[in-house]
C-alpha cells in the first residue's frame, strides 16, 4: 500500500513468526490522519487485532513497532520508535518510546510499522533489508546480555557481506529478560 503523504513510506507489514509469513497490514492514508504518528497508530492497530481475552505472553498478542513521519528526518531528537502491545503485568496496553538508530533503518527499509505476532519454534533473529526477510537461526544468542549479542549479530552481519566489511544496521535485540 502506497501513500500520498510525506514523511511516511506508505507500508505495515505483519510478520507471523509461527509460520515465517509477512503480509501487508492495510492501513491507509485516512488511517494516517486519524491515529498521527507511532503510539496512537500502534493503539487503533492493536485494538482492531487484539481481543479482550487475549492472553499477553501468548503467541495470539501482537508487537507493534511504529514510527512517525518525522522518524529518519533528521530534525532533532526524530530517530525514535514506539514499541506497543498487551501488558502482562496490568493485562491493558503498554508502551515505550525508544531512541537508537532501529526505527531509522526501519523507515529505510520501508516501513512504517512492523507487527510481530505468533511464536517461533526455536530462538531466531530477523534480517531485514528492504522487502526482504530472512530467518536465522539464534540458538547460539540465546542467554547473552543485549550489548553482546549486538556486538556478535554486527560480526555475523559483517562476515555475511559480500565486501566483508561493517554493514549499517538497526537491532532491536532481547536479553534473558525477555527470553524468560
Amino acid at each position: 500500500m502506497s501513500t500520498k503523504l510525506g514523511g511516511y513510506m506508505g507500508k505495515v507489514l505483519m510478520l507471523d513468526l509461527t509460520t515465517k509469513e509477512i503480509t501487508e497490514y492495510p492501513w491507509t492514508d485516512e488511517d494516517r490522519k486519524l491515529y498521527y504518528g507511532g503510539k496512537a497508530m500502534a493503539a487503533k492497530i492493536l485494538s482492531k487485532l487484539l481481543k479482550s481475552d487475549t492472553e499477553p505472553l501468548g503467541p495470539e498478542n501482537v508487537l507493534a513497532i511504529t514510527t512517525g513521519p518525522l522518524t529518519g528526518s533528521g530534525a532533532p531528537s526524530s530517530s525514535r520508535f514506539n514499541i506497543s502491545t498487551r501488558s502482562p503485568q496490568t493485562k491493558i496496553l503498554t508502551s515505550s518510546n525508544c531512541g537508537g538508530n532501529f526505527g531509522y533503518y526501519l523507515k529505510k527499509a520501508g516501513m512504517d510499522a512492523l507487527l510481530i505476532k505468533g511464536k517461533s519454534e526455536k530462538p531466531v533473529w530477523i534480517e531485514i533489508s528492504n522487502d526482504k526477510f530472512v530467518f536465522h537461526e539464534a540458538d547460539d544468542l540465546w542467554g547473552m546480555m543485549t550489548g553482546h549479542v549486538q556486538e556478535v549479530l554486527d560480526e555475523k552481519l559483517k562476515a555475511m557481506s559480500p565486501n566483508g566489511k561493517p554493514v549499517k544496521n538497526g537491532k532491536l535485540v532481547i536479553g534473558p529478560a525477555g527470553e524468560n
